[in-house]
């Protein structure tokens, strides 16, 4: 009875085509080969992950749309009817997706850099040809993708030599020779085969709590491993990077997967573990700087506080000893779960600390502004030199944002054409900060705001907004959905402080298409 069952499930699931396949192997190349390659060191590095990108992009591109023609072609001289329309198909991502890419038309129509908000070549690539580049991924990957192991594991193990390289030019050890040549500002702010500091930090927001999630979730001794292995150097690795902005999207995400963990001991178990396992590096770290002489680096308070401070250790022990607590109260009775109210007793928690940073926030900014704040609590006073000078850039831009006419407001300056628009305040840049320009408001939402208008921005939040929170309602049934989207979570909170590349941002898209497909087209567990 079993195998007639079986049988029936088999021939009722679709077939793993041609069209999937290539999907698949696209994603491995994104996964694997993009991550590491660079032609010639920093010097343009962007360029060379964006003409990547674009070729393997438009390959796919190309190759799906001549197999979705004969196929179509081929269906209607079989059945003699009409295929099903398309549109019947679209779901509300999908809409507001498309509802983006005509914003940028639009903008890129009436701004008074046509050219440059087509290429984005004021800023960083991210124009309106990207764009449709991202969107007509994300309509094949959210179509075709049907998951298979192995893309995910060769992404942990890509991810790793990245991070384990960040790690090896954080101690001065340069094995690709990345920095011959170039002067210390290069070598404190440039890492692995990434690039700035803050892109490889966002490099470990896109790819850590997926590792994590995976790890949490049942998968075999091997994959299960790489991926718990991954989880803890992508942890030193941002650690090294030394860039705040990774652990504003890391510690919030970390707290959603704890969530999820606390409905099952063997999440909760496995959750317990990987903590263990970051934490273990940092101290691994701190051993590594020990007797490493002459090894000068001047880390971030959170940084400081993670690898020097006696405090993780202690934690370390804690972590570890509730993890092996778990195990064998898990052998006793495989079933058991978490009662309930440990659930809502954590949802109080994260809610009492929200108020409370927003509380110290509004005092000391508007309240208590004279105070000297330690480096542990000088993000809770925003002004001008906030967040090295982004408080400046913020403020300013918002004054571009509210004297615009109304064309500016509702559809922006044109996409990537922040330059552009905040040329005038270039002078005060340079005398009070040092920066002779900048091509991006270094927060992505202000970024979309300024260069794609108010319609530009809810289009982007009604994007992402809708497929995580239809990620996330759905946690239980769909946990591969919830899975995929944790990178797009984690990104989009760091992105408050950091701003778009075609490094990083082409994960973003991705990630946000592979969610999409795993509810289009129910797939199997990991």
């Amino acid at each position: 009875m079993s195998d007639k069952k079986a049988e029936k499930r088999a021939k009722s699931q679709p077939k793993y085509q041609v069209k999937n396949a290539l999907v698949n192997y696209y994603l491995v190349l994104i996964f694997t080969v993009f991550p590491l390659f660079f032609t010639q060191q920093y010097s343009n590095i962007r360029h060379d992950k964006l003409n990547l990108f674009l070729v393997l992009s438009c390959s796919l591109i190309i190759a799906e749309a001549f197999i979705l023609i004969f196929t179509v072609s081929n269906q209607r001289k079989e059945v003699g009817l009409p295929c099903e329309k398309w549109y019947r198909r679209l779901n509300f991502t999908d809409c507001a997706f498309g509802a983006l890419v005509l914003v940028y038309l639009l903008s890129t129509l009436i701004s008074d850099y046509p050219a440059d908000s087509f290429s984005g070549i004021q800023g960083r690539n991210n124009g309106l040809f990207l764009l449709i580049v991202y969107f007509l991924i994300y309509i094949i990957i959210s179509r075709f993708f049907k998951f298979k192991k192995y893309v995910f594991v060769l992404f942990a193990a890509a991810c790793i030599a990245v991070y384990i390289l960040c790690i090896l030019n954080f101690f001065g050890i340069d094995p690709l020779e990345m920095y011959v040549g170039y002067g210390d500002k290069i070598i404190d702010n440039f890492t692995s085969t990434i690039g700035n500091k803050n892109i490889m930090s966002c490099f470990c927001c896109l790819s850590v709590p997926l590792f994590v999630i995976m790890y949490i979730n049942k998968s075999s001794f091997f994959s299960g491993n790489l991926y718990l292995s991954a989880s803890g150097i992508g942890f030193a690795a941002m650690l090294c990077a030394d860039s705040e902005s990774g652990f504003l999207g890391l510690i919030p995400t970390m707290a959603i997967i704890l969530l999820y963990s606390v409905r099952g001991i063997y999440r909760l178990r496995r959750f317990l573990l990987t903590v263990a396992c970051m934490l273990f590096w940092t101290k691994l770290l701190w051993i590594f700087l020990l007797f490493s002489d002459g090894l000068k680096r001047d880390l971030g308070a959170i940084q400081r506080l993670l690898i020097y401070d006696y405090k993780t250790l202690i934690a370390l022990v804690f972590v570890s000893s509730a993890a092996a607590f778990l195990y064998c109260l898990s052998r006793k009775n495989a079933e058991i779960r978490p009662p309930k109210w440990v659930f809502y007793i954590l949802l109080g928690v994260y809610g009492a600390l929200i108020i409370a940073a927003v509380s110290m926030f509004v005092y000391y900014t508007f309240v208590d502004t004279e105070t000297e704040l330690g480096s542990e609590l000088k993000y809770f006073r925003f002004n001008e030199k906030w967040g090295t000078h982004r408080g400046f850039m913020w403020i300013k831009s918002w004054d571009i944002f509210v004297s615009s006419g109304l064309k500016n407001i509702l559809l922006g300056c044109g996409p990537d054409t922040f330059y552009t628009a905040f040329m005038p305040y270039f002078a005060e840049l340079g005398e009070r900060f040092g920066d002779a320009s900048t091509n991006c408001a270094h927060n992505e939402f202000l970024n979309y705001l300024i260069t794609t208008g108010v319609f530009g921005l809810a289009a982007y939040l009604a994007v992402f907004g809708s497929a995580i929170v239809k990620a996330f309602r759905n946690a239980e049934k769909n946990a591969l959905a919830f899975m995929l989207i944790l990178p797009v979570t984690c990104y989009l909170i760091q992105s408050t402080v950091n701003l778009a590349t075609p490094i990083t941002t082409p994960f973003l898209f991705i990630f946000l298409a592979l969610s999409q497909a795993v509810f289009r087209n129910p797939q199997r567990k990991l």
